[in-house]
């Protein structure tokens, strides 16, 4: 079996699919339950318009019928397009065939989308064996042969033959099964890598946060909580007191805290080419060695790898992973647990809970991309510049704090 070439895009809605749709040289076979976004029409249109053979597959309803695109554009440059009752996908899953060797699918759909910020988890699988199954389930779901353009119906036989051409033979089933099960694989290990990353990045911006202002945030914090004392001491109010012993909790809270980090394993310094190469290579690894992926016997082993695979990605260790691929390679191999001959039920089951899986890992990302530790680091581009902006601001405050202690202090002597 061929390896599993993946990226994984993670990114505005419609931007990351119009681009891959750029790329296309010959053909594009699209399947989505709902299509209304005008840019990504325009981007079918402009394939055509280059000569590149584009057969859309839609859901005959009314967000579909009544959407602003044109659909007699698209038809009347030489498109095919097909409407059928309901498109046979999985939950809200779109999928896109780009010159029969590449796959783009994800959880969405290709709708205008109110907020610009949304961001969406796209596929993208470079792999002959699921470009052809991808192939065969387009052609089997609206005919071998071509038949409707413009605004004809598909006949009901053609969107049934899906069910004739799978059910023929049962090896035929079972390998269609074992490709499903393949793809399904490949997201939740791509949105699970997009997970580790961003915690990956995280854990890099408070190592370099704590390089470059770590000192001085303690001696502020030092400084703050002196300075709510003094005033407390002055005043006597216990609003003041209890402001004055928070400070010392926080205080207190950030110095375990940097203790902690003391003992941690400082992250490699990556440019932007080696932490693609880094997270390409995680995610290439994560495929081998996931323990929910291998075989019965090689759990344990997979559950070893698996646990230095994150430490050492957490670290941004390219080093590391290019040597702990050669382990992995050597201990597991791509004995695949998907790849074993297995019977029908054990494959419904697997894809079931492949299925599950990844319903629980989109809700998790969402969550991260919501979380305020991502959304405040997303929102700086240039960490340096932040860093220097927040020196700029405690150096600022601890002069005042300074100030006035000193004016507490002759206070207390006169």
């Amino acid at each position: 079996m061929q390896p599993l070439q993946v990226e994984a895009h993670f990114s505005a809605i419609p931007s990351a699919i119009a681009r891959h749709l750029a790329s296309a040289r010959h053909s594009v076979r699209v399947m989505v339950q709902e299509f209304t976004d005008r840019d990504l029409f325009e981007a079918l249109v402009a394939c055509q318009r280059r000569g590149v053979c584009v057969a859309l597959v839609l859901a005959d309803c009314t967000a579909n019928r009544h959407a602003s695109n044109a659909w007699e554009r698209l038809t009347a440059l030489g498109a095919t397009l097909y409407w059928l009752p309901q498109i046979p996908t999985d939950g809200d899953e779109s999928v896109c065939l780009i010159d029969d060797f590449t796959v783009v699918s994800g959880d969405f759909q290709w709708t205008a989308v109110q907020d610009g910020d949304t961001r969406v988890s796209i596929l993208v699988q470079h792999d002959g064996e699921i470009a052809d199954y991808v192939r065969r389930s387009f052609l089997a779901l609206v005919g071998d042969t071509p038949q409707t353009t413009g605004f004809e119906e598909v006949s009901s036989d053609a969107g049934q033959s899906q069910g004739a051409a799978l059910s023929v033979y049962e090896d035929a089933q079972l390998e269609e099964m074992r490709l499903h099960i393949r793809m399904t694989e490949a997201r939740v290990v791509a949105i699970e890598t997009e997970i580790a990353d961003i915690h990956r990045q995280i854990h890099l911006f408070d190592h370099q946060q704590d390089l470059a202002i770590g000192d001085l945030m303690r001696r502020y914090l030092d400084l703050k909580r002196r300075y709510l004392h003094a005033q407390y001491q002055h005043q006597q109010d216990d609003l003041q007191r209890q402001q004055a012993q928070a400070a010392d909790d926080v205080y207190r809270d950030y110095e375990e805290a940097r203790s902690a980090k003391a003992s941690e394993v400082a992250p490699e310094q990556l440019d932007p080419v080696q932490q693609r190469e880094l997270k390409h290579l995680y995610r290439k690894l994560a495929m081998q060695c996931h323990p929910d992926r291998v075989r019965e016997e090689d759990k344990g082993h997979a559950q070893g790898y698996f646990q230095q695979l994150q430490t050492t990605f957490q670290n941004s260790d390219l080093a590391g992973l290019q040597k702990l691929r050669g382990s992995i390679e050597t201990g597991l191999g791509v004995r695949v647990e998907s790849a074993a001959i297995d019977p029908k039920q054990q494959l419904q089951q697997r894809l079931a809970e492949l299925q599950q899986t990844l319903a629980q890992r989109n809700r998790q990302l969402a969550a991260v991309w919501q979380s305020k530790s991502w959304k405040e680091l997303s929102s700086k581009p240039d960490w340096n510049a932040w860093f220097a902006q927040q020196a700029k601001r405690l150096k600022a405050a601890m002069q005042h704090y300074m100030t006035e202690l000193n004016q507490f202090s002759q206070e207390m002597q006169a």
